[in-house]
């Protein structure tokens, strides 16, 4: 007799055993990259301070003559969020996505987690729970590394930002991984699966990669193409508004960004729900 209950605590401790090394990488290699770029934001901006090119702007200011300033470490704060930590989360999710259910359907396991007393919307549901605790774990501590890494190398103590920014990582990385669940309800086949799923993670990766280079800031520096920013309309990492985003905490905020977060969310929340519906339904090659 199956059971009637919603979650299922071995199969979500079994998510936790198989994923549990992957996740710890994630951590590691996420928090390695974010040191290393905030020692080289702190570095260029160091150089940028002492130069005599910023003594000269600053003049010409003075006397309202603006002048486009070139500042690397803008464009390397911008890709921090939008491409550099993406790339390990977005693999995260898009293996965990696959290897819970599609997998499990094309190699035949998944006959026997259902010859249990758990129901299919007990094994949708477990797993949807593991793809929304997980990622939010990453980002939490990611989030307080670079926190702490922001006052001890650069001494900037501007928590509220980095963890509005981190919040909104999270939401765009459900985003995410909810369209790679729902892949993995659809199809029976892996391979199908992985095409769909991986299909559209890479592309919001390249978008955004591209994407980077079209944004106001880099355009107004002279260095972006303003052509570029039609990538940014096409992926879902666009709706990841860094710029809004930094002016929390400040006098102006931006708040621009709260109702792109609530576009990504609702992706997120349609794409879960279908994907749990449809693997409930559809019939199973068991």
């Amino acid at each position: 007799m199956k059971t009637t209950k919603l979650f299922s605590r071995p199969l979500f401790g079994q998510d936790i055993r198989s994923f549990w090394f992957f996740a710890l990488a994630v951590v590691l290699v996420m928090s390695m990259m974010s040191c290393v770029v905030t020692i080289a934001i702190d570095a260029i901006q160091t150089d940028l301070a002492g130069s005599a090119d910023t003594a000269m702007v600053e003049r010409m200011a003075k006397m309202g003559i603006q002048v486009p300033q070139m500042d690397p470490s803008v464009i390397l704060d911008t890709m921090y969020y939008k491409v550099i930590v993406l790339i390990p989360i977005f693999r995260l999710v898009f293996a965990a996505s696959n290897a819970l259910i599609a997998a499990q359907v094309d190699d035949g396991s998944m006959a026997y987690i259902l010859s249990t007393p758990t129901e299919r919307g007990a094994v949708a549901f477990t797993h949807m729970v593991f793809m929304l605790l997980v990622p939010l774990v990453v980002t939490g501590i990611v989030c307080g590394v670079k926190c702490v890494l922001n006052e001890q190398i650069a001494g900037d103590a501007d928590v509220a930002a980095t963890v509005v920014k981190f919040a909104g990582m999270y939401v765009l990385v459900e985003a995410v991984a909810a369209i790679c669940y729902l892949g993995s309800c659809l199809f029976n086949h892996n391979s199908r699966a992985l095409t769909f799923g991986g299909g559209i993670t890479v592309w919001c990766f390249i978008a955004s990669l591209l994407g980077v280079f079209g944004s106001d800031k880099l355009v107004e520096m002279g260095v972006g193409i303003e052509q570029l920013d039609i990538f940014n309309q096409l992926t879902l990492v666009g709706l990841l508004d860094i710029t809004a985003m930094e002016t929390v905490g400040s006098d102006a905020v931006n708040y621009d960004f709260v109702w792109k977060l609530g576009v990504l969310a609702g992706v997120a929340v349609v794409a879960y729900g279908v994907g749990a519906l449809r693997f409930r339904k559809k019939d199973l090659p068991l």
